[in-house]
């Protein structure tokens, strides 16, 4: 099978891994899922492997053969289109070296500033999805930015899912667990999209595995429903190093590879063509408290890992962004965000999930270091770009603009060259300016700014039919 392990576009990135390193983990991989198989906990993928020459044995365990999966990733694309409500904030993903990036997932606490977390609450997640609409670092939608606890859960996605959708008209995330919810995604995303048969892909789901070698019924229904629809599915081993997977390393990828494989050939067997992206967010137990951790180096090298191996099976793939177990915006915080955020960056990986916000291990989203994460991506973003070197900036005029004596403050960038960068958010004065205004962190500064973007900003435009369509269908369904 033609796999490779090349950069697109020329571009020189991060890998960890030699070429034969990857073939082995790939080899292995293989080796365990037919060996050893998969727990299904599903009949219908159960059936479909059998049908497709899988072997299930007792405790629905499915040992799939090489060819299974390895037609299945021949099948999938190796970068799409994801699309936005409005045309122009299309994205693709796999399509060059700038990864598309989402926002924080899942937290169910909200901290604002020094002050302590709360639950999250609705009227948060509103905000949210204002601050992440705002950010120009943040180019896909994510869907539970936060977790809102004050509604009921059986009706929860239809409320996430109506504000997501007039709030912006980004691409976005949408529900997996659980057919209903599933399937009520594509449902209103037709609708706020005009394209009720979702001719194109305009939502991608999260689709975790259950290690150590297992998947949900849940998650699996969610998997049939985007893959039947023909809409991208993330598909990432939630694996833990130390409890879900083995404690090194290279026995951790091998697993979460297995795992990955199997749900990728999953979905191309309900749909052939169905976009994927190759995910592998590892955490890891700190060891001294046994809590989890996803601040700590191996964080960044499985992202590193996971960029290689989605090249070398010719599939986009998704790392960790933002992250951090500091439990406040403090330097912790900053370090590991800024660390992971760069090697992800480097690594060559195409979706970044957790690219802002996140605090204390994915269980808190604070918008203070929502926008501190998109000045470290604005960061990042600079430094990526090419350096222009051409004779036109290099005359003798702008070379000896200024005397031995003198200085270039008043000169103009020359035309058609990068001018310097000029944070947004960070504080660049001088000592004494800053002690003379009264010495204000940046915690409080950025805590200004939340507010001012949040009084600030106008949901983008809905026709009245398609807003009055999305209420009536919330309306009836709830």
């Amino acid at each position: 099978m033609g796999f490779q392990d090349a950069n697109r576009a020329g571009t020189p990135t991060l890998n960890r891994l030699d070429a034969e390193d990857v073939a082995t983990i790939h080899e292995a991989s293989l080796r365990l899922l037919e060996e050893s198989g998969i727990q299904f906990d599903h009949p219908r993928a159960r059936r479909l492997f059998e049908n497709h020459g899988a072997s299930v044995s007792g405790e629905n365990i499915v040992r799939i053969p090489p060819g299974i999966v390895e037609e299945a990733i021949e099948d999938a694309p190796d970068s799409f289109q994801l699309h936005g409500r409005n045309a122009d904030n299309t994205v693709g993903i796999g399509e060059s070296n700038r990864p598309i990036r989402a926002p924080g997932y899942g937290s169910p606490y909200v901290q604002f500033g020094a002050g302590s977390r709360r639950r999250a609450r609705l009227s948060d997640y509103e905000d949210l999805v204002v601050l992440a609409h705002e950010s120009d670092a943040i180019t896909c939608m994510g869907y539970s930015i936060c977790e809102p606890t004050d509604v009921d859960e059986s009706t929860r996605h239809y409320e996430m899912l109506e504000r997501l959708l007039k709030g912006t008209d980004k691409p976005i995330l949408g529900p997996v667990s659980g057919s209903h919810r599933a399937r009520t995604c594509m449902d209103m995303v037709g609708i706020a999209v005009e394209d009720p048969g979702l001719t194109k892909p305009y939502v991608a789901g999260l689709f975790n595995t259950a290690p150590p070698r297992s998947m949900g019924r849940e998650m699996l229904e969610g998997l049939f429903t985007y893959a039947e629809h023909g809409q991208p599915l993330i598909v990432s081993s939630f694996v833990t190093a130390g409890t879900s997977g083995p404690p090194a390393v290279t026995p951790l990828v091998v697993q979460a590879n297995a795992e990955n494989l199997a749900a990728i050939a999953l979905t191309q067997l309900v749909n052939r063509g169905t976009p994927v992206v190759y995910g592998l967010p590892g955490s890891t137990v700190d060891t001294t408290h046994g809590s989890l951790a996803i601040g700590n180096p191996e964080a960044s090298v499985f992202a590193s890992v996971a960029a290689q191996m989605g090249r070398y099976y010719e599939l986009p793939s998704r790392g960790g962004g933002g992250l951090t177990d500091a439990k406040q915006l403090d330097y912790q915080s900053g370090f590991e965000s800024a660390f992971t955020q760069l090697v992800t960056g480097l690594s060559g990986v195409d979706f970044v999930l957790h690219g802002a916000g996140i605090l204390a291990s994915y269980s808190t989203i604070s918008p203070e270091k929502f926008l501190l994460d998109c000045e470290s991506i604005r960061y990042l973003d600079r430094f990526d770009q090419s350096i222009v070197v051409e004779d036109a900036h290099l005359t003798p005029e702008q070379l000896t603009a200024a005397d031995s004596a003198g200085h270039f403050l008043a000169e103009e960038t020359p035309a058609g060259a990068r001018p310097l960068f000029e944070p947004e958010l960070v504080d660049k004065r001088s000592y004494r300016e800053w002690d003379q205004s009264g010495r204000e962190s940046i915690g409080e500064s950025v805590s200004g700014r939340v507010t001012e973007i949040l009084a600030e900003s106008e949901p983008p435009r809905m026709a009245a039919d398609t807003r009055r369509d999305l209420d009536r269908y919330v309306d009836r369904h709830k």
